[in-house]
């Protein structure tokens, strides 16, 4: 009898044992079930701002007054009075030409400048045979520069006489000169399709000579108060393009129309506001609805 009542006992343990092993297993699986699980992001609020469209170009400086200067007869090379670098004067003599034929004697035949201006070139020595075409010498205005570049025929109709540029040198990289273009040619080049535009720097600088190679950032749209944002907040597909932004601890898909880019920055035309909460990093890991937490407060 007493062994019976013992196996009873031992009975009724184990089934209380199981029963709060059961309890506990339960309990903690709906602590787990009702965990909410965040994805770390960061945000920033939504602005309007400036942003503008350019396109890169390169070219040369050149000296915008510039000529050639032929001798008014054919002959030999009597003599030549300048040097590269040498600045002259307007009907200046430069050289002279010995226009003598066998048997005949002649005055020399002064070679003048037509402008005021530095020799950049001398193309004639002491004893050349020249014609009325052949060229005796460069003379250039210096202090008189402007930037040239050809534009293809894609983006003749952006590139116009007024628009501004930003521009930089290989002498001096970490600088920028702001100039405007001044000049667009009315027709194609046929060879190359591209269209002749010349840009004059706003403020002359000594240390720009003729010469250099420039680079040029035409700008050719701007706006101002507009919604600017990071391009990387913004995801792309076939179907469009879409940014995260967060209400109430969640992330929302916001389809949205990207405008003009910058850089880094791009600009919205439709689907965000001011004020909106921008997912800026973290959204590769988002889905619709998610629960976030922002860790850049």
């Amino acid at each position: 009898m007493k062994r019976r009542n013992v196996m009873i006992l031992a009975a009724l343990i184990a089934v209380v044992t199981l029963t709060s092993c059961s309890k506990g297993q339960a309990s903690k699986e709906v602590a787990q079930t009702d965990a909410v699980i965040t994805t770390p992001v960061y945000v920033s609020d939504v602005k309007t701002g400036t942003i503008i469209e350019y396109h890169r170009f390169g070219g040369t400086v050149t000296a915008k007054d510039s000529v050639t200067i032929l001798p008014d007869a054919a002959g030999k090379i009597a003599s030549v009075l300048v040097e590269e670098g040498d600045v002259v004067k307007k009907d200046q003599v430069i050289a002279t030409v010995d226009p003598s034929r066998a048997g005949q004697t002649y005055n020399l035949s002064p070679v003048k400048s037509t402008l005021d201006g530095t020799v950049t070139s001398v193309n004639a020595s002491y004893g050349d045979t020249v014609s009325q075409a052949t060229p005796v010498a460069i003379v250039q205005t210096l202090d008189n520069l402007e930037i040239s570049f050809n534009v293809i025929e894609k983006f003749v109709n952006i590139v116009n006489k007024g628009n501004k540029a930003i521009v930089t040198f290989d002498a001096f990289p970490d600088e920028e000169f702001s100039a405007t273009i001044t000049y667009t040619s009315p027709t194609l080049d046929t060879n190359t399709r591209s269209r002749s535009v010349k840009a004059k720097l706003d403020k002359a600088d000594d240390r720009i000579i003729a010469g250099m190679y420039a680079r040029l950032n035409v700008i050719t749209e701007e706006k101002n108060n507009v919604i600017v944002i990071p391009y990387s907040a913004v995801s792309v597909t076939n179907s469009g393009s879409f940014v995260y932004i967060i209400k109430d601890g969640q992330a929302f898909k916001t389809d949205v129309e990207i405008g003009i880019r910058q850089g880094s920055d791009a600009e919205v035309l439709s689907g965000l506001k001011v004020g909106d909460k921008l997912v800026t990093r973290g959204q590769t890991l988002l889905s619709d609805g998610a629960n976030v937490r922002i860790i850049n407060n």
